[in-house]
């Protein structure tokens, strides 16, 4: 199923990019599910069974590089 959720507005992204714990918490609410999926591993049982499961320090890890990558981003108005 697609997300109809749009994009986080220019407000958000600006309000962000200047350090604004709400509109930084909006961005990665909206890419969350994204991230989760990019954080699943396969894990194993005693009886050798796989299954996936989100990795939780990996998505902690990339949710922290996303917010100082949003803390470094510079809005430009042209």
């Amino acid at each position: 199923m697609k997300s109809t959720e749009k994009c986080p507005s220019f407000t958000v992204i600006s309000a962000a990019a200047d350090g604004d714990a709400q509109a930084i918490e909006k961005i990665l609410k909206h890419y969350d599910a994204y991230i989760s999926k990019a954080s699943l591993r396969p894990l194993y049982d005693e009886y050798g069974n796989i299954y996936i499961a989100v990795d939780t320090e990996l998505k902690g890890r990339i949710r922290a590089a996303m917010m100082e990558m949003i803390l470094k981003f510079e809005v430009e108005i042209v």
